[in-house]
């Protein structure tokens, strides 16, 4: 049997806005109205300083000042994923720190700076040595053509403060009428518009005309630098060059390594987004002390407006800091805005070369008693072996689980973004052809958890193979549950089938806890409900337990499970029970009661 229990969360409030500009920044504006409203907290050199966040003045009213009020405020309650702010653009010149894994003993530091020239240098060291390595790296940027592909830009489902939008009227408007610039009618690269509503009839399959000379953006400067030489289960403080900030970070254990009193601890999240929900969920990863945060694709839910990848590094920055990282692609990286997964491929580097991947979303990684692989899964050709030329997915795929060393990582994790087990109505068979393609694979090569994101909810399965009850099938956890703009996806297919055992379309976050090489603790932990008034056309998340308190359920849910706030379950690696699994030990996975 799975052990249920509940437990409430404790949200955060949504908090005031406040804009201002910066007359030394004229393509930067910041948030110096909000900082005097928190200037209490920064009285004390010593409780920390990060950078403010310097966004496009076309952007203002993607609340960002929220966002920096809100992490000040969790700063003055202890939170861990909470911050001092400084005062000014120029005080901090870094920003958006993150971090990455790279080979063994090897963590990646990444970080935006707005002015060129900016050196890549990191100095950095053990707690009891100081400051007393350097490392340098290199610094990139890139443009992008705008295409502003989601009407939810527009018309969020999920408002952070009485609906307002993302991408208001006015600012693409400013972009569309070149008008403004002075251009001479009879030029090609012309157009006026009358009024701001008018700049979505002027897009060209949701872009900027090509010759627009403002359809283009540009990136500040994104600099990437590997730290080496780090022992595992360590703590080292780092200091980019220029921050005024010395930060730390923990390294994950050494493949293969076990510590009965320290075991592994992997944080697991997905469609993340920017809204006081994906701030707070942010807030929960942090909480839980994970020695690393898997992010199950959609990241930023930019969605063709780039700036909101700059609003998203400053939200996530106080978790991503300090908890090294792996992710998958998501749609929001690949199909919105056309992106071709450009911004995730320069933000959020992934280690594929140290694990002889050719290409940037696909690789492995080794920590503790468990191997890691993630996929693009269905944003890339999926054909197996059967097919007239298999795939680069499915070949990599198959090569690194026939490489596994199951004496030293027993367990085998996969994650990609679109799901193959889903009773939700959102995205019901979306990854069939995927699946076909590599679900024997997986199975005849025992993995033990697949992770997804893409719906906006909440699931679990049961060991499952071939939508039957397996007990040397796969789990199958769902969890695109993290707070993003879309709102959640309510609708569930009745009835629950066989192979679900777990489903809600609230929001949350999950952990998994390798204990050993047979016993894993997940837990999800619910972080909100939404509700939607009668009288409105998104969801809010208004009261500190949401509308029914300990109790609450997201408007539309109606799934068996829509009140509980907390799924928790031990799996159990059988070893004996399935051996045609051979590579190097066949493996049954079962569910029993909590064993801590």
């Amino acid at each position: 049997s799975v052990a249920l229990r509940s437990r409430s969360s404790r949200p955060v409030h949504p908090a005031g806005s406040a804009v201002c500009a910066s007359p030394s920044h004229t393509m930067w504006c910041c948030t110096m109205a909000m900082l005097a409203a928190t200037a209490a907290l920064l009285h004390s050199a010593a409780a920390g300083y990060t950078s403010p966040f310097c966004g496009l003045p076309r952007a203002r009213r993607l609340d960002q000042t929220q966002v920096l009020e809100q992490l000040a405020r969790a700063h003055a309650r202890g939170e861990p994923g909470g911050r001092v702010l400084s005062q000014a653009c120029a005080d901090n010149p870094v920003e958006q720190v993150h971090l990455g894994l790279g080979g063994e003993g090897e963590v990646v530091v990444s970080f935006v700076t707005r002015q060129r020239g900016r050196p890549s240098v990191v100095r950095y060291g053990r707690e009891d040595e100081g400051l007393a390595h350097e490392a340098s790296g290199e610094v990139a940027t890139y443009s992008k053509r705008i295409c502003v592909t989601s009407g939810y830009l527009r018309a969020p489902p999920m408002s952070t403060n009485g609906g307002i939008v993302p991408l208001p009227d006015d600012a693409l408007a400013a972009l569309v009428n070149t008008s403004r610039l002075g251009l001479p009618q009879d030029s090609l690269a012309y157009k006026h518009i009358e009024s701001a509503a008018q700049a979505w009839d002027h897009l060209d399959n949701s872009c900027i005309k090509y010759k627009n000379p403002l359809g283009y953006w540009a990136s500040p400067y994104l600099h990437t630098v590997v730290l080496t030489g780090l022992e595992p289960r360590t703590t080292y403080l780092y200091r980019p060059d220029g921050a005024i900030r010395t930060l730390n970070f923990t390294t994950p254990p050494r493949a293969g390594d076990a510590v009965p009193d320290r075991p592994l601890k992997l944080a697991v999240w997905a469609d993340i987004g920017v809204t006081n929900i994906s701030l707070n969920a942010m807030l929960q990863v942090a909480r839980s002390h994970a020695d690393v945060v898997l992010t199950v694709g959609d990241y930023s839910y930019a969605d063709g407006w780039p700036q909101r990848w700059e609003t998203f590094g400053v939200l996530m920055e106080p978790m991503m800091s300090s908890i090294v990282g792996l992710g998958a692609v998501g749609n929001h990286e690949m199909d919105e805005g056309m992106s071709q997964a450009v911004d995730f491929v320069h933000r959020y580097p992934q280690p594929y070369r140290q694990s002889g991947s050719t290409n940037p979303l696909m690789y492995s990684y080794e920590t503790g008693l468990m191997h890691v692989i993630s996929l693009p899964g269905s944003y890339a050709p999926t054909d197996n072996a059967s097919a007239e030329e298999a795939s680069e997915q499915y070949f990599f795929a198959a090569q690194d689980l026939a490489a596994v060393d199951r004496s030293r990582t027993p367990w085998v994790v996969v994650m990609f973004h679109t799901p193959w087990y889903n009773s939700n109505e959102k995205h019901y068979l979306e990854g069939i052809k995927h699946q076909w393609d590599m679900e024997e694979l997986f199975y005849e090569y025992g993995v033990d958890i697949i992770f997804n994101g893409h719906v906006h909810a909440y699931e679990r399965s049961h060991a499952v193979y071939k939508y039957e009850r397996d007990p040397c099938g796969i789990v199958h956890i769902v969890v695109g549950d993290a707070g993003n703009y879309e709102g959640p996806a309510k609708t569930w297919k009745q009835p629950q089938p066989a192979w679900s055992a777990f489903r809600e379309a609230s929001f949350g976050t999950g952990s998994l806890t390798v204990m050993n090489g047979t016993h894993a603790v997940w837990e999800w932990n619910r972080m909100a409900c939404v509700t939607k008034a009668a009288n409105k056309d998104y969801y809010e998340w208004e009261n500190e337990l949401g509308l029914h308190g300990e109790s609450c359920q997201t408007t539309g849910d109606n799934s068996e499970n829509a009140w509980l706030a907390m799924d928790k379950v031990t799996m159990v690696r059988d070893v004996v029970a399935c051996p045609r699994r051979t590579r190097p030990s066949g493996r049954r996975l079962t569910e029993g009661p909590l064993v801590v």
